[in-house]
């Protein structure tokens, strides 16, 4: 019996011990500044990657990963079923960013970072070429930068679509995800400046995201004219009995707030002038490199006048919709 019961615990023993997570989380910094720089071999040193990569043998439930391309390199580990995770891209020996997740750990859950000053040094180098009325400083929100410097083409694919499919699974293309940052933060002088970015399909996002906000804007309107509209009405039938003061006074604010909001609104619309330029797009006879939802992944080249025909203009807030009920924005 005794014997039976030696492999049982020692069986036990070593299940725990390897499914226990080998990295310490605690040991990212938090709230580190991208005002000094973080080098990569530091970060490493200190989370022990060298032991990391050691323990991880995939058999045991843990995997780690060292990928390089030409200018990055990612270190990456991660628990079977995703239970805990990390991510650290390095760019010429410093962080460009990471992202640690402890999971269900006591240790701290999550962490990141992303240095401005490394990811517009990268950028640079991947774009040496771009024009000074294409760059935007350095002062903008990390997400900005990001998603700004992603929609030209800085590690994204140069594709056009919604939903494209990618390893069986369809989802948004990385570039629309750019640009969904972009109109969460309602940065529309952004997408206005690249109506003339180079790139046709670059070009394209920030079009049809520009279509889309003129069509919100214009619903936001119409909406906030029916509201005025109606307290107007209120408002005249009060003044005329000339009773309830606190009343009159909260519609008269509500009017003017409804007509500042109506003002700032009208400023998103698309002028004349701006379309034009898109039914100039449409009429230029180019081919865009587009991607689709059919099974497998495949560029095709269709011709711009099908993608901003007037019955795929009056589609874009459809499928703008279509990636809100997906969890997109």
């Amino acid at each position: 019996m005794r014997r039976p019961l030696i492999i049982i615990v020692t069986t036990f023993c070593f299940l725990t011990t390897y499914s226990q997570s080998p990295v310490d989380f605690s040991k990212f910094p938090v709230g580190q500044s991208d005002t000094t720089t973080l080098f990569t071999a530091d970060l490493l040193n200190k989370i022990n990657w060298q032991a990391i990569k050691g323990f991880c043998t995939g058999s045991n439930g843990h995997y780690a990963y060292e990928r390089k391309d030409s200018l990055l390199t990612t270190y990456e580990y991660v628990k079977q079923g995703r239970e805990a995770s990390f991510e650290i891209i390095s760019y010429k020996g410093t962080v460009l960013q990471y992202y640690s997740d402890a999971g269900n750990s006591k240790q701290q859950s999550t962490t990141s970072f992303f240095d401005k000053n490394v990811w517009l040094k990268y950028v640079s180098e991947m774009m040496p070429s771009l024009p000074d009325q294409f760059k935007i400083n350095r002062d903008e929100h990390n997400n900005i930068l990001k998603a700004y410097y992603r929609l030209l083409g800085v590690d994204t694919r140069d594709e056009y679509g919604f939903i494209c499919e990618y390893s069986t699974m369809g989802r948004a293309t990385d570039r629309r995800m750019a640009v969904i940052v972009l109109l969460k933060q309602h940065r529309i002088d952004l997408l206005k400046k690249l109506i003339e970015y180079p790139n046709l399909q670059t070009k394209l996002y920030a079009v049809d995201a520009l279509i889309y906000n003129d069509y919100t804007a214009k619903e936001k309107i119409k909406q906030l004219e029916k509201n005025v509209k109606e307290n107007q009405k209120q408002l005249d039938r009060l003044q005329k009995k000339n009773t309830d003061r606190i009343k009159i006074d909260n519609l008269q604010d509500q009017i003017k707030a409804s007509t500042d909001t109506i003002s700032v609104s009208k400023a998103d619309l698309l002028t004349d002038t701006e379309w034009k330029v898109i039914y100039s797009l449409r009429d230029s006879n180019l081919t865009v490199k587009t991607c689709g939802n059919s099974g497998s992944y495949k560029i095709y080249g269709t011709p711009i006048s099908e993608v901003l025909s007037d019955k795929a203009i009056a589609d874009i807030p459809k499928w703008y919709e279509g990636l809100k009920r997906l969890g997109y924005f």
